[in-house]
């Protein structure tokens, strides 16, 4: 089986969903989830005017790395099928790809995308000009 970048996207992908449901992370707000049927996950912590309203950081933390887990899974998918297909990954994707990187450390320094995700991001950079 030949390692592809679709194939570390997804792997990726399949990593982060499994650590957000982890006992190390956000397996606590699931639970809470689950117990309103993943409706209306968002509840507020106090007040109840919507100007007095705190929001709960630990469920929006939760939910977004969830969320975004499931989101790359596809994109390492289609990424791998582009790459079975043709020559190489088209270069506006390779430098979108960095670019979101790049907004998300800035963003969130210590995550994932600074340890995982940036350098996947510049091995592509430095294959494609290698290729070009």
């Amino acid at each position: 089986m030949k390692i592809t970048n679709g194939k570390i996207i997804s792997s990726i992908a399949v990593i982060h969903t499994a650590f957000t449901l982890s006992p190390i992370a956000y397996i606590k707000q699931f639970e809470n989830f689950s117990s309103l049927y993943f409706f209306r996950i968002n509840v507020w912590i106090s007040g109840t005017a919507f100007q007095s309203r705190q929001m709960n950081y630990e469920n929006f933390a939760a939910f977004w790395c969830f969320y975004f887990g499931l989101l790359m899974f596809p994109l390492g998918i289609l990424l791998d099928s582009i790459e079975k297909t043709q020559a190489g990954i088209p270069k506006q994707f390779i430098w979108s790809y960095f670019i979101f990187i790049i907004i998300g450390i800035y963003m969130i320094p210590v995550s994932g995308m600074t340890v995982f995700m940036l350098p996947h991001a510049i091995y592509m950079i430095i294959k494609s000009r290698k290729n070009a």
